[in-house]
């Protein structure tokens, strides 16, 4: 067998090898959806057949060998779990996308602020032959953007640059320019003669209707509204011209509408006389007026001219009624266009000189500054506002980016695309909505930002594996991370930049799984699966205690769960509270000059005494002397207390897997939650353990149940302070006070500004004041002291319930969240520092945001609990959620290994700890969603006040025997008309004599109080008897019985009998207006037989 024979029979076998390797990549994809089918569905997957990452990465590399990439198939992996009948590739495991072309190569490149490799294209169908878009215009508030072509053709697309509408204007001359009357709601146009006005929104025939307004004095070059909120039913309309002019039109509603009303004919378009109109203008300019804009801010207009001495001018409109000086600025060769930033509180201008220069409002004798660079002639200038940025536009279609702060040029970048015919861009704009430089030629090509790209198509990535522990440092504003493999990151939360790692802190592959820090900030714990523990300078990051391994300690029995920083009278001594995956909770001490922890107490196992039928446990002093006061006292069971657990019967895990810790004055609690849902509250004050709650099945093993349904895993105090307590009655007084002094009707909505602004408003305002009041007639010559209430607790439960508890064990509160998918385990909870947000997320991704601080007030009203907002944050399993209170952002940590940032306001994204760009935490109108998230947020609205006062009707309507005894049934029968079909219901007598059930001496009886078959609703309805009448002469069977039993028309009668002519007439007529195949008899009284 020759060379060449050898190396087919080898790519033979390797084909063959590689098919059978995709085979079985097709059924672990299949396999691992199908999981994820069931777990949204809600079904039990058995742990042993669950497909993790780890697992599905190791059949991913027996398949392919160990060439595949960890982060390929990470990527893949969150596509499969997020949408599992998502349409997936082999070939996406080896990092070939196919819907992603050079864009690593495009963010290495961080100097770039448009991505152009990027550009989406837009071709408007139904324009004509070499028809070029004229201008462009964005409606912010409607997100709507409109293009005007040169030939007619008025487009307007959605937020998806789909086309919603559009018209064809046949006009002679062509389309200068256009904008949007806010008042009026409909598009105005220029043409060369004339002013087109389109109602975009009809429908129909009428689509093409408009309104020409003309004739005209001068050629309109360009087109502007003037915006303003006062005027109702009324725009004005600016307008420059080819002779220097600048004019202004009002038009009104009524000038639209009373002709609309008046044609009866449905025409093409309808002239207006442009002298019906209020117009006036004024001579500026001595050349072209080349743009004119409205600008807001200043409360005046520009307008910019080909004119060397009246390049620029700036002025009110009060101005065009008059022949006053104006300001002017001049420069040479004029000025195509210009802009103004509100920021930087400059004006930016751009002709044929090539120059942009840099103009201040009031100093029109000298720019404040030049931007050269430039080598054809400026067309075109827009603004970006949020990041200061100024984008020119050369008629050599060369775009350049400029920092407005620096004056430093940022990007150049060409549109090579299109022939020699194409060169010339017409309009520019900026869209702020959605990030993008949009410019119009022949086509619309959109150029997103960089970081648009960077947020909504990287998958975000802080950690290499998924995260254990999430912590915030309040008075360093950083945030410490760490990841399974045991690595320490620490974060700037203002940018969002890493400032120091520390790698294998307890040493090499030992996985950290919990970590806290101390109340002044620059102390940090952590803990390891192998029970050590080890305490860092959080400035440095350098160890300075540790808690070494025990001799006889087995694989993961000290696995450390929880750690939290206890209180000490002492700064030379530091305390940490330590949960173990055992259920154990130990005291662990650190002296100052000791660089070893030591164990100083653990608490006793109470789990078999509150088994049987003792819930309240006493505990005595351990009677031990210790030189340092701690914080919890040593203590041991009562002697007299004794345990009767159940016998014979399996018992369920009952270890404890989450604490809180409420240290303060008047209180020393800790709270725990077991894996079989029992709470227990120990209480340091009074000496005693107490069991808050019970299920009533946590004690039993049932196979047919999920283990894990009655987990609890999380608990948290809600306390608040005196100082808090005071503050949150301050801010209500205030905002009433506001509320009261200010006039006209307030938004049923609210403000947005602040959930604490909002939180102190409505039901808390009241809440507060009536206890102010209570408490000033106690404490009449002195100011009011809040008192501070007693604490609350709240557990998040593997059923996905939220419940909030009192300390007696009282169930004041049970919340299933609402989000997409409901009753989702939940997983963490935390709170603000006064108790008046409360924040959870669940296995799914989701975030709920709830308000709690008028609930916190006796007697904890459960209207007064709200769902605020609810919105998807990752597409796996979120592991720890923190409010930060004075940004108002909310870190979310996930198994997907990353660190994300939302709004806490609007559940808008921020970005991702690792990302290349700095944070902007700023509240922004852009919304953008990561990669793996498609879903929008959930606002849950408060109900109107209003509808208390809608009429309640009283339901249900019974017999009344009384209109059946007065109403004749032969009037009923015979009727002047016959009935329409399905109509003859309401004719019958025995709906005519039904009531509103009235006060009566004793109530009705029934006799049947559920029906299973007509179902939970009408089944739980009573039902009466009602009494048979007496006779059914007059109610004849209509239909094919009738007919079976009796053919003359009668029921009772017998074939051939005698019946009197006058009876067969009446029997007739009967007959007549009667509708065939319905008989009703049996269905309203089955007691009577035929």
């Amino acid at each position: 067998m020759d060379i060449g024979e050898e190396k087919g029979l080898d790519f033979a076998v390797q084909m063959k090898s590689f098919k059978i390797a995709l085979y079985g990549f097709e059924e672990l994809v299949e396999r691992v959806a199908a999981q994820k089918r069931d777990e949204r569905a809600g079904l039990f997957v058995p742990k042993e057949d669950m497909i993790d990452y780890e697992k599905f990465y190791g059949a991913v590399q027996e398949l392919f060998g160990s060439e595949v990439k960890n982060q390929d198939v990470k990527y893949f992996y969150r596509k499969l779990c997020h949408n599992p009948d998502a349409p997936t590739d082999w070939c996406e495991i080896f990092g070939y996308f196919s819907s992603e072309d050079s864009l690593a190569s495009q963010m290495n490149e961080e100097n770039l602020v448009f991505l152009v490799s990027r550009k989406q294209r837009v071709v408007i169908s139904g324009s004509r032959r070499r028809d070029v878009i004229k201008c462009i215009v964005k409606i912010p508030q409607l997100d709507l953007l409109i293009a005007a072509s040169q030939r007619g053709l008025i487009t307007v697309f959605n937020n998806q640059m789909r086309v919603q509408t559009s018209t064809n204007v046949t006009d002679t001359s062509w389309i200068t320019g256009c904008d949007y009357l806010p008042q009026l709601k409909r598009i105005v146009a220029t043409t060369e003669r004339t002013i087109i006005v389109w109602d975009y929104k009809s429908q129909g025939s009428s689509q093409e209707n408009y309104f020409v307004i003309k004739p005209m004095d001068h050629c309109l070059l360009c087109v502007c509204v003037v915006s303003l909120p006062d005027q109702l039913c009324r725009d004005d309309i600016l307008l420059g011209d080819d002779g220097g002019f600048v004019n202004k039109y009002t038009v009104q509603s009524d000038d639209f509408g009373l002709k609309q009303a008046k044609s009866k004919k449905k025409l093409q378009s309808q002239v207006i006389d442009s002298k019906n109109f209020k117009s006036v203008k004024r001579k500026l300019h001595n050349d072209w007026v080349m743009k004119i804009r409205y600008i807001p801010t200043l409360n005046c207009f520009g307008s910019c001219s080909l004119d060397s001495v009246h390049s620029l001018v700036l002025e009110s409109l009060k101005k065009l009624e008059d022949n006053s000086p104006v300001r002017e600025f001049s420069m040479p060769r004029g000025a195509n266009s210009f802009c103004y930033c509100v920021k930087a509180n400059v004006i930016v201008t751009g002709g044929d000189d090539k120059v942009l220069r840099l103009w201040h409002p009031n100093i029109s004798t000298k720019p404040v500054g030049k931007l050269v660079g430039h080598m054809f002639s400026i067309t075109e200038i827009v603004t970006n506002e949020k990041d200061q940025l100024v984008i020119s536009l050369s008629s050599a279609k060369v775009f350049r980016v400029w920092d407005i702060q620096t004056l430093s040029l940022l990007q150049v970048f060409h549109d090579t695309q299109g022939g020699p015919g194409d060169m010339q861009i017409y309009s520019m704009i900026y869209d702020t909505n959605h990030g993008m430089l949009i410019a119009g030629s022949s086509v619309i090509d959109m150029y997103p930002l960089t970081r648009m790209i960077q947020d909504t198509k990287q998958v975000p990535h802080t950690h290499e594996r998924e995260i254990n522990v999430m912590l915030y440092n309040k008075y360093f504003h950083q945030v410490l991370t760490i990841c399974s493999e045991s690595i320490i990151k620490v974060w700037e939360l203002e940018t969002g930049l890493q400032i120091y790692q520390i790698l294998d802190p307890h040493g090499f592959n030992v996985e950290l799984t919990s970590a806290s820090i101390n109340e002044s900030g620059f102390l940090f714990a952590t803990g390891a699966y192998n029970g050590t523990v080890k305490v860092w300078d959080f400035d440095s990051g350098q160890e300075m205690k540790a808690l070494p391994k025990g001799k006889d300690w087995v694989e993961e029995e000290h696995y450390v769960k929880r750690l939290i920083f206890l209180k000490t009278p002492e700064k030379q001594q530091s305390f940490l509270l330590a949960l173990e995956r055992s259920g154990k909770i130990k005291m662990i001490q650190g002296k100052d000059g000791d660089i070893c922890l030591m164990v100083v107490w653990e608490l006793p196992d109470v789990t078999p005494v509150l088994q049987g039928v003792n819930h309240v446990v006493h505990l005595k002093s351990s009677g031990k002397e210790r030189n340092v006061a701690i914080p919890f006292p040593d203590v041991t069971l009562a002697a007299t207390e004794t345990s009767s657990p159940r016998a014979n019967s399996p018992v369920a895990c009952t270890q404890v897997n989450c604490i809180d810790l409420l240290q303060i004055e008047g209180y020393n609690l800790i709270a725990a939650g077991t894996l079989n849902g029992v709470i227990i509250l120990w209480n340091f004050v009074t000496s005693t353990v107490k069991e808050l709650y019970r299920p009533e099945d946590c004690l039993t093993v049932d196979p047919d149940l999920d283990p894990k349904r009655l987990r609890i895993n999380d608990i948290l105090f809600l306390f608040r302070t005196p100082e808090c307590a005071r503050r949150l009655s301050q801010d209500s007084l205030c905002s009433s006070s506001q509320r009261g002094s200010s006039k006209g009707p307030q938004s049923s909505k609210g403000s947005k500004q602040s959930i604490h602004d909002s939180e102190s408003k409505g039901e808390q305002t009241d809440v507060t004041v009536g206890e102010q009041k209570s408490a000033d007639k106690r404490h009449p010559g002195g100011t009011c002291v809040p008192e501070s209430k007693p604490p609350l607790l709240v557990t998040a439960h593997q059923d996905g319930h939220l419940r909030l508890w009192t300390m007696e064990g009282r169930l004041l509160k049970d919340v299933l969240p609402l989000t997409r998918h409901s009753a989702v385990s939940l997983t963490s909870l935390c709170t603000d520092s006064c108790t008046r947000v409360l924040l959870t997320s669940n296995v799914e991704g989701h975030v709920i945001l709830c308000s709690i601080g008028s609930f916190l007030d006796p007697p904890h009203d459960e209207k007064k609990f709200k769902q605020l907002l609810a919105w998807r944050a990752h597409s796996l399993e979120i592991v720890q959620v923190i409010y930060v209170e004075d940004r108002q952002v909310v870190l979310t940590a996930s198994t997907d290994g990353s660190i994300r940032l939302w709004h806490a306001l609007s559940g808008h994204y921020c970005g991702y700890f690792g990302q290349r760009r700095p944070f902007d935490l700023s509240q922004t109108s852009d919304f953008i969603l990561p990669c793996d998230v498609n879903e929008y947020p959930i606002e849950i609205k408060e109900e109107s006040k209003l509808t208390d006062n809608k009429q309640k009707y009283i339901y249900p309507l019974v017999f009344d025997q009384q209109r059946w005894q007065k109403m004749s049934s032969m009037s009923l029968l015979f009727k002047r008309t016959p009935p329409k079909p399905f109509e003859v219901e309401s004719d019958f007598k025995f709906f005519k004599s039904l009531s509103s059930s009235k006060n009566r001496k004793h109530n009705l009886e029934g006799f049947m109080t559920e029906n299973r078959e007509a179902g939970i609703v009408f089944g739980s309805l009573p039902i009466y008897r009602v009494q048979s009448p007496t006779s059914l002469r007059f109610l004849p069977l209509i239909g094919s019985e009738a007919l079976k039993e009796a053919p003359d028309g009668l029921p009772g009668r017998k074939k051939g009998g005698h019946v009197p002519h006058e009876r067969m007439q009446r029997r007739k007529s009967l007959k007549r207006n009667l509708v065939p195949q319905i008989n009703l008899a049996p269905a309203f009284f089955p007691g009577i037989s035929k």
